[in-house]
Formats: structure tokens, sequence, C-alpha cells
């Protein structure tokens, strides 16, 4: 199992990494700070993409987000509060 980022947190290339692993197109990862706050739609990102993201996470993490909570968050930015800030998942 990969470890999260430096402090114990998920970074943002990590994030996009799994993303673009899932979805099998690795070009969005050169796009980096970029992505933050663009929805996974604009992004090219469907919710199969999402939901087999979610399954990545909790398998090389231990980050469990649930099925109706994926499909709720629709930015790289919201996905990272969600697993980083733990204030978000309330």
């Amino acid at each position: 199992m990969e470890e999260k980022g430096p402090t114990g947190m998920l970074s943002l290339d990590q994030l996009l990494q799994i993303l673009g692993e899932c979805s099998g197109d690795e070009q969005i990862t050169a796009q980096g700070e970029d992505v933050l706050d663009r929805e996974f739609d604009a992004l090219g990102y469907d919710s199969l993409v999402l939901l087999e993201t979610s399954a990545q996470l909790k398998h090389r993490h231990d980050i469990d987000i649930p099925e109706d909570v994926i499909r709720d968050l629709k930015t790289p930015r919201a996905v990272l509060e969600y697993v980083n800030v733990p204030a978000s998942r309330d």
C-alpha cells in the first residue's frame, strides 16, 4: 500500500495519477494545479472512473469514500478536502 503525501495527506498529484490510471488517460497529470476546481465532467471523467478511483483510494491509501459521497464530489479540490479535512465529512 502506498503512503499518503509527506504530511500524511493525499496530494493532488497522487489523486491525478489514480484518476489517469482509472480512465486510461494519464495526460491530465501534466495539468497540475489548473484542474483543482474544474468539474470531473469537464475533465472527461464519468461516474465509472470516479467509482474506480474511490476503490483505488481504498486499496492503495486506505481512504474510504462511499459511493454516494464520491458522486457528490464534483472537483479534485472537493475530493482532497473530503479526504484530508475530517470536518468536511460531517
